[in-house]
């Protein structure tokens, strides 16, 4: 008989909302004006003012969160910024522990121009979210941000967090289109990580194309489309995919062999395919990578990688079958548009693919070995969320018998 209410659920990827949070009494002095603000765009998006640019695009290719969606979309939340709001949300869902990413100035800050303001803002948003995880800091756990455009202070500010009790740090899946995850510049962080033990997490974005070269995020395939359905359906999965082949191609994780990347919310489904296809080109085109010493579904297999998954994402079974069941986390995406509040968890209890044993690894074991978590909470906001499911059962049950009668 499977019973879950002794499971330990971790949510790999979480996040809170940080642009509606004033950093500026964080900020130094001479960068105080030079502060996010919340701003509506001309069709009533929120949008952030930063570097004197709008945050995420609202128009044209490319375009952020925008156009019209369903009644099945997810609203705003209290809990981005309210931890107590937040601990109360994750025992609705059935989660125990968070690992809690930025939104608005976590996937903005990599595709700043100015660096320094980069260094500052990212200083600025970990010292808010250590302060917001402090409220249970066995449930609620930080994802640090890195100014990536200039490695040295990337490296000054993975010191900090790791001091400061964070458990990974975020990265861009490339910085202003041209610098991709495998190049050579970034070779201080990934040497920073490795000897502190801090895991890294590569978060892909939309609505942050900039000029090439010069400034943004680029994501793949959004310099194509004027409609967010289209860049969000593209640029999620692919930019992982190519973040993830460059970093192998180019011998990162052969150089540092201890590193430990996540590649978050873009699907595991795509996985065995882009190992299989990686394989097959090193048979040909190995000589134009001479720094990878592995074949890379060896790599991609190994504890160096994993990746999250959808809660309603089916064929799990085939991704650990290929790739082994250490490789996928439960991810929530609390509280994008797109997650499943409050029912992400109750997607992967009631899915046919997996195993209850599979399950287990799925919600939480595998979180614990990768991001090697101390600690922890004793299990039980599942046994709290499967009590309201149960009530939930009952009173459609009532509603149905009733209209019978």
């Amino acid at each position: 008989m499977e019973n879950f209410d002794h499971v330990l659920v971790i949510d790999a990827d979480g996040h809170v909302y940080e642009g509606n949070v004033d950093l500026t009494s964080r900020m130094p002095e001479k960068w105080r004006s030079q502060a996010p603000i919340r701003l509506k765009d001309n069709e009533g998006n929120s949008r952030m003012l930063l570097e004197g640019r709008l945050w995420s695009a609202s128009q044209g290719l490319g375009p952020g969160v925008s156009g019209p969606m369903t009644e099945k979309a997810r609203g705003y939340r209290p809990g981005m910024v309210d931890p107590v709001a937040r601990l109360k949300d994750m025992d609705e869902e059935g989660i125990d522990v968070a690992i809690l990413f930025g939104t608005q100035i976590a996937l903005t800050v990599n595709g700043l121009m100015n660096k320094e303001l980069a260094a500052v803002l990212c200083h600025a948003v970990n010292q808010w979210l250590m302060e917001y995880c402090s409220a249970d800091p066995k449930r609620l756990l930080a994802v640090g941000l890195i100014p990536c455009q200039d490695p040295a202070a990337a490296v000054k500010e993975l010191e900090y967090l790791k001091k400061a009790g964070a458990v990974t740090a975020m990265l861009p899946t490339n910085v202003y289109g041209l610098n991709n995850m495998g190049d050579r510049m970034f070779e201080p962080i990934y040497d920073c990580a490795q000897s502190l033990g801090m895991s890294l997490s590569v978060h892909p974005q939309t609505g942050h194309d900039g000029v090439l070269g010069v400034s943004g995020v680029m994501g793949a395939g959004s310099e194509r489309f004027r409609k967010y359905v289209y860049v969000h359906m593209t640029a999620f999965p692919f930019e992982l995919m190519i973040a993830m082949m460059h970093m192998i191609g180019e011998g990162v994780f052969d150089r540092y062999p201890k590193l430990k990347v996540g590649f978050m919310e873009g699907g595991a489904g795509w996985l065995p395919y882009w190992a299989e296809r990686f394989d097959e080109h090193i048979e040909k085109l190995a000589p134009q990578m001479p720094e990878l010493k592995r074949r890379p579904s060896d790599i991609i297999r190994s504890e160096q990688i994993t990746l999250t998954c959808e809660s309603e994402e089916t064929g799990l079974d085939r991704v650990f079958a290929a790739n082994g069941e250490d490789t996928v986390m439960y991810a929530s995406d609390y509280c994008h548009w797109d997650c499943h509040f409050p029912y992400s968890v109750r997607d992967i209890i009631d899915g046919k693919d997996l195993s209850f044993a599979q399950k287990e690894k799925l919600l939480g074991k595998n979180a614990i070995e990768f991001f090697e978590l101390k600690n922890l909470p004793q299990p039980g906001a599942l046994k709290i969320a499967r009590q309201s499911w149960d009530h939930e059962g009952e009173k459609k049950a009532a509603t149905a018998w009733a209209a019978r009668a």
